[in-house]
């Protein structure tokens, strides 16, 4: 019996494989090497050195017993021609992902005043944002040209600017809200006279940050 290694083999044109082979069942051991396709498959060394062809192909290396002819074992070698290198198109660098910064990030008003915010988008060339109060109407208002009004009420706010390329980017700046400020007071009448038992009527109107009312 003869028992051949590798049993299948895959090189390129003009390459060697070892095979190696084993004879059991008599004292010879000896083999003897053929390629079943002749001098165009090949060609095998008596150690079993195959050394493939130019052309590309399946050939057969057949390893015979010397002491019973009749007992052999045959291996596939497939002949295959290296592709060529494709040239890698050139690495793109890699997209950078959208960020929205705010100016200013932090900003302190008096109750119904205003401020405006600037937003910068990164990473797309779309550099429209959403804006919005986090806290609602209660939080004052936003314009979509970034002009804050605060409440008439304290508190802390949140102002946020979303990339209209992707929501899921935005940027949040925090406004302190203090209470409304008053500027300027005016009392009518001006300047009076009055007897010293007569009484006088005098009304005040008063304008704050958040308008201008009558004192009561």
């Amino acid at each position: 019996m003869v028992s051949l290694a590798p049993l299948v083999a895959e090189v390129r044109p003009g390459s060697s494989v070892a095979f190696s082979a084993s004879v059991t069942g008599t004292s010879n051991a000896g083999v003897a090497w053929s390629i079943e396709e002749g001098s165009a498959g090949g060609s095998v060394t008596p150690s079993g050195l195959y050394t493939a062809p130019a052309a590309a192909g399946t050939y057969h290396v057949t390893a015979a017993s010397q002491a019973d002819p009749v007992k052999f074992e045959g291996a596939t070698v497939r002949v295959v021609v290296q592709p060529e290198a494709k040239p890698q198109p050139e690495a793109q660098p890699a997209a950078l992902p959208v960020a929205v910064s705010l100016d200013p990030s932090w900003s302190t008003l008096n109750a119904c005043d205003s401020v405006t915010f600037r937003a910068s988008v990164t990473g797309s060339s779309n550099p429209a944002v959403l804006w919005s109060v986090r806290e609602g109407q209660a939080g004052g208002t936003v314009s979509q040209a970034g002009v804050y009004t605060a409440p008439s009420t304290a508190g802390t706010f949140h102002v946020v600017a979303a990339s209209v390329a992707d929501p899921a980017r935005s940027a949040e700046a925090t406004v302190a809200v203090g209470p409304e400020k008053v500027l300027a007071v005016a009392v009518t009448p001006g300047s009076t006279s009055a007897s010293p038992t007569g009484a006088l009527a005098f009304s005040a109107i008063v304008t704050t940050t958040c308008g201008t009312f009558t004192a009561q």
